[in-house]
């Protein structure tokens, strides 16, 4: 392949020239579009990479594969610009995406057996049970402990469900789509990817094991069970709490359904959010599903083995309400409460009385605390656990996780504020602090309108809160605990949950601080406090580490100078790196277009102008009129091309004299080869320009010097440029240098990176709208033409100074 296309472009090269320029130019012109599209993915990778923008793991893997896509595009046509000199770029290119491919790989589902595990065996199988079913399966192994009897649904039922109806592509192409900021489209596709499931068969190999296990836990065909969310990544370093649905009270004939409708909360907005907000992949959250009996219950609620918010973390914090503890952790009921000392055999704490109403007796509390502490103790840490107790008064443990304890030492080491508060007394449900203005949110309208910082007043802490969290800088709630789903995510968050009646209410938008360390609202922002809590309050985890190995081969650009060593195909290490190259190299080749001989240039048609030049244009497309005359000649008026007018606009200023006995072509070339029998508008000695609608390369020759203009000029401002090279002159070596000093001066002023070396200059400048490339190229056509016999008169750099301010406001006065 490397052989064939040498071979062919030193056949064009010789024979056919002209195809040659234009198959450089189509080259060229689609390394530029690819350019555009690679820079953008660049950006969009950035903003995943860098926690900009929070999306799923696979818009990252679809974002890095357009990417490759685009990069390799590059590398093919730069080779296609001139094969002899960049033929080993694509090999470079093809080692850095196997090493970014590598990076990004994801795991693949497993989807094999088991697809039932008992609940003993779940303890040890976390990646198949996950984490509610593995840690319940732990407190069974602890012994002593009353826990309810159970079977798991694992994780690769899931897979397998998927595999079999083919769900795969149909959910990859809908997580692709995600960023957790676009509400709407994060709630159209959740809803798509849970009609996929619950629209699924479930494979009767799992449906056969899950009717036997549901059997094989029940007393009766009355009896009810629960169906239970346990997902891998759950109730783990990162709790899940009420991401997930669960079903209550389902029949033992409905189970199957239910199933289906647990495992499409896996899917649901909030879910969504906070998984990709913690960045995890869709992997890492493969859903089991925990099935219990249904206890009836007297009084449910949770126990906090080390309560955060009791005697300094020295007691234990029984919250229940009466039936289910459903409404206790979904925020929509207040609790009541007891408080336990610490200890192998708890008692309720001096001074506590316990709240009356949904809580057990005295005995019940106590072995509650003690339970507590043992599986504290056997499970390596602090414990949330709920707890239910049935009309009978049997006690089971339904759940349990380690407690998300927030750390709030900075309370303890400042000062009090000495600024009254505009309210007080509130129960802390989540620590920190936060400022924003006031924003009312009574209904789920309002909730998916939160605007970005606000401090939102809620009269519960619903979990539809939770997709929106990153929005808060506080809550406050008429009702709600830190026993709820929302706080121990706000915790994680550090987002200052404040319990209690607003009383009186705050007007919206008015700028308030929440301090969840002493439960006070203040008027402002409280500098002090907002201190006090970045210095001892939780950080929030939104730096995406699953990125660090891909962001170095992707979006890292190590090529930022073009004369530097290393800015070769061998010191290309990202995609980002490549682009770069792929760029700076083609504008370099499409510099060097044409040679001082104009080869290639032999279907070019003669510019009919006043001016004394003789120049010839071959149009690549649309750079002329449909209009122009067949024949040999076109004018000026003929010319289509964007950057030819606008540098022709320029160059051909009424305010230029021109002489009219001097003929401006190449003299040194002249003196060399004609001895007096070439003509004075020979296509040897004359200007070339390669025009289109949006392009230009010039070569134009004044007498003893050249000037070489390369540019794009349109509505894509990230692909307009201009480049530019001046050289030689007719004057001594340092007048040449007095005009070159001045060009340099002028173009800076404009913007343009100048390097000189001898008597040439070279000028660059880019991204820039179609407009202002337009002034540039104008202006650039105007300077040529004032210099052209500049160095002629030049004297001195004082003289230099004062050209280049006559030059500023002549040309800004046009």
């Amino acid at each position: 392949m490397h052989v064939s296309q040498l071979f062919k472009h030193w056949t064009y090269q010789v024979f056919s020239p002209g195809t040659l320029l234009r198959r450089k130019y189509e080259a060229f012109k689609s390394l530029l579009r690819h350019d555009a599209i690679a820079l953008e993915l660049i950006a969009d990778l950035e903003e995943l990479f860098y926690g900009e923008v929070l999306a799923d793991r696979q818009r990252a893997n679809w974002l890095a594969a357009r990417l490759s896509k685009s990069v390799k595009t590059m590398a093919g046509q730069l080779v296609e610009m001139n094969p002899s000199k960049f033929m080993d770029l694509p090999e470079y290119f093809r080692k850095i995406d196997f090493y970014v491919r590598m990076a990004l790989e994801l795991e693949q589902p497993e989807v094999g057996p088991p697809y039932i595990l008992s609940l003993g065996d779940a303890a040890a199988m976390p990646r198949l049970a996950g984490g509610k079913a593995s840690n319940l399966g732990r407190v069974l192994g602890v012994g002593g402990v009353p826990v309810p009897p159970g079977f798991v649904i694992t994780a690769n039922a899931f897979n397998y469900l998927v595999d079999y109806n083919e769900l795969g592509a149909e959910i990859e192409s809908r997580l692709r789509q995600m960023v957790v900021g676009d509400r709407n489209l994060l709630a159209g596709l959740t809803a798509e990817m849970q009609e996929l499931i619950l629209a699924a068969e479930v494979p009767e190999e799992i449906a056969r094991g899950i009717r036997f296990a549901v059997s094989e836990i029940i007393e009766d065909d009355d009896a009810l069970i629960a169906v239970r969310s346990s997902a891998l990544a759950e109730d783990g370093e990162i709790s899940f709490a009420g991401q997930y649905a669960s079903e209550l009270n389902v029949q033992p004939n409905d189970v199957l359904e239910a199933y289906k409708r647990v495992l499409a909360g896996k899917y649901c907005p909030r879910a969504v959010s906070y998984r990709i907000s913690n960045g995890l992949t869709d992997a890492d959250t493969a859903m089991a599903i925990l099935v219990i009996p249904m206890v009836d219950a007297d009084n449910a609620g949770v126990v906090y083995s080390m309560d955060p918010d009791c005697h300094g973390r020295d007691a234990i914090g029984v919250y229940g309400v009466r039936g289910l503890g459903d409404r206790l952790v979904d925020g929509s009921a207040s609790p009541a409460k007891a408080v336990l000392t610490r200890e192998v055999e708890p008692r309720l704490a001096e001074g506590c009385t316990p709240d009356e109403g949904g809580l057990p007796s005295e005995t019940t509390l106590c072995e509650l605390g003690r339970l507590a502490m043992k599986l504290e103790k056997a499970l390596g840490g602090p414990q949330d656990i709920e707890w239910a107790e049935d009309v009978t008064g049997r006690l089971f443990i339904l759940q349990t996780r380690p407690l998300q304890l927030e750390r709030d030492k900075a309370a303890e080491e400042h000062a009090p504020v000495a600024a009254v508060p505009l309210a007080e007394g509130f129960e802390r449900a989540s620590a920190g602090a936060g400022c924003g203005e006031i924003y009312y949110a009574p209904t789920g309208a309002e909730i998916a309108r939160i605007p970005d910082g606000a401090v939102v007043v809620t009269p519960t802490l619903k979990p539809s809160l939770l997709t929106f969290i990153g929005n808060m800088s506080g809550v406050i709630s008429r009702t709600g605990s830190r026993a709820s789903h929302f706080a121990s995510v706000a915790r994680e968050y550090g987002v200052p949950v404040l319990v209690g009646e607003l009383d009186p209410p705050l007007a919206p938008g008015r700028l308030v601080t929440v301090d969840g360390s002493t439960g006070t609202i203040h008027d402002g922002c409280m500098e002090s406090i907002l201190t006090r809590s970045r210095e001892g309050g939780r950080v929030s985890g939104r730096v995406l580490k699953q990125y660090e190995k891909v962001v170095p081969l992707t979006v890292r650009l190590n090529l930022t100078d073009p004369r530097a060593d290393n800015f070769t195909p061998e010191g290309c290490r990202s995609m980002h790196d490549v682009v770069r190259f792929c760029h700076e190299k083609s504008v370099g080749e499409m510099f060097s277009l044409v040679d001082r001989k104009g080869r290639g240039m032999g279907a070019a048609r003669r510019l009919k102008t006043h001016l004394p030049l003789v120049m010839y244009l071959l149009d690549l497309g649309e750079g002329l009129f449909p209009t122009a005359a067949d024949g040999k000649l076109v004018e000026a008026a003929d010319i289509k091309s964007r950057p030819m007018w606008a540098l022709w606009y320029g160059l051909s200023d009424g305010r230029v004299k021109w002489p009219n006995t001097l003929t401006h072509m190449d003299w040194e070339e002249f003196d060399k080869m004609s001895g007096g029998i070439f003509s004075f508008d020979s296509k040897l000695l004359a200007s070339y320009g390669l025009i289109s609608e949006d392009y230009l390369h010039l070569m134009i020759r004044f007498g003893y010097h050249f000037s070489v203009v390369d540019s794009i000029c349109g509505p894509d401002d990230g692909a307009n440029y201009i480049n530019f090279r001046f050289k030689g002159g007719g004057a001594g070596f340092d007048q040449r240098l007095l005009r070159l000093l001045f060009i340099q001066r002028v173009l800076e002023r404009y913007g343009f990176e100048t390097a000189t070396r001898g008597d040439m200059i070279d000028a660059k400048v880019g991204r820039m709208s179609e407009n202002e490339t337009r002034r540039l190229l104008a202006r650039l056509g105007y300077l040529m033409a004032v210099t052209r016999l500049m160095d002629m008169r030049m004297d001195d750099e004082d003289q230099v100074e004062a050209e280049v301010e006559r030059f500023m406001t002549e040309a800004e006065n046009r």
